[in-house]
């Protein structure tokens, strides 16, 4: 199976990918102005960009150098590069956190939310988006080098082990988005995974269709039925607020990994 080229995959542009950035965006509402909110990982910017258009002071941080590199051409978002379970920042830097399709790529998962839970300011919110349900593990999973999908349990659990109270923690994506993940992300996913996009003329459609204002529009309109169905508790996405709770001790940083936010 061919790994993805950074930046290409589906999760990172789409009407499924802005789906999820709604619903993370409505939960950040909550925040006041001005909030230095943490976006973790920062992909293509498209969060930070749009947190940052809403009022808060946006930050990013990326494991990846393209990551990066890309957002730092493309706004003026600040952005380092860094571990997600050893942030380079001082703790309770920040307001909020957003994370969206991120801890289950990362082997220390739950190191990853104690340091969101370090770096997040007493009242502090973070906001996080996963895949749900390990009985949904499709090819897709494999193809985005996910190491895990999350119950509801599994996910609360590993924020309250780092401090955080969990005001919301919701199945969504039933059925609509789980019927477009599996009529349409499955089998091209199943495609790329056997051949280049450069080689093949249907994935190259595929991906400018990804990207059509117009198209993206009409299927998220779609995706709004789904909201007819948010009483049951099921779906391929999940959807955290966690707020961080009083005063935790948190292991002291080294002078060189720590960063002033100013």
């Amino acid at each position: 199976m061919r790994t993805h080229p950074w930046g290409t995959q589906a999760e990172m542009f789409g009407p499924r990918h802005e789906h999820r950035l709604s619903i993370i965006l409505r939960e950040t509402e909550r925040l006041h102005s001005g909030a230095r909110v943490l976006d973790a990982a920062v992909g293509l910017g498209q969060l930070a960009e749009r947190l940052q258009q809403r009022g808060f002071r946006a930050f990013g941080i990326d494991a990846a150098f393209e990551a990066a590199l890309h957002v730092r051409k493309n706004s003026s978002i600040p952005v380092v590069v860094g571990d997600l379970t050893r942030l380079p920042f001082r703790d309770r830097s920040f307001d909020g956190v957003t994370s969206g399709e991120t801890l289950e790529h990362l082997d220390n998962d739950a190191g990853a939310v104690q340091e969101i839970g370090r770096v997040l300011k007493r009242d502090g919110v973070c906001v996080a988006t996963v895949p749900a349900l390990r009985s949904l593990w499709s090819a897709s999973d494999d193809y985005y080098e996910h190491r895990r999908r999350y119950s509801r349990e599994e996910l609360s659990a590993l924020f309250r082990n780092a401090g955080l109270s969990i005001e919301k923690a919701a199945y969504w994506g039933f059925p609509m988005v789980l019927t477009y993940d599996t009529l349409f992300l499955l089998p091209m996913n199943k495609r790329r995974a056997a051949r280049s996009v450069e080689s093949d003329p249907a994935l190259q459609s595929v991906a400018r269709a990804g990207r059509s204002r117009a198209l993206v529009a009409i299927v998220r309109a779609a995706f709004a039925v789904d909201w007819l169905f948010r009483f049951i508790p099921f779906g391929p996405g999940l959807l955290l607020v966690g707020r961080k709770d009083g005063e935790r001790a948190s292991r002291p940083l080294s002078a060189d990994r720590r960063l002033h936010l100013e």
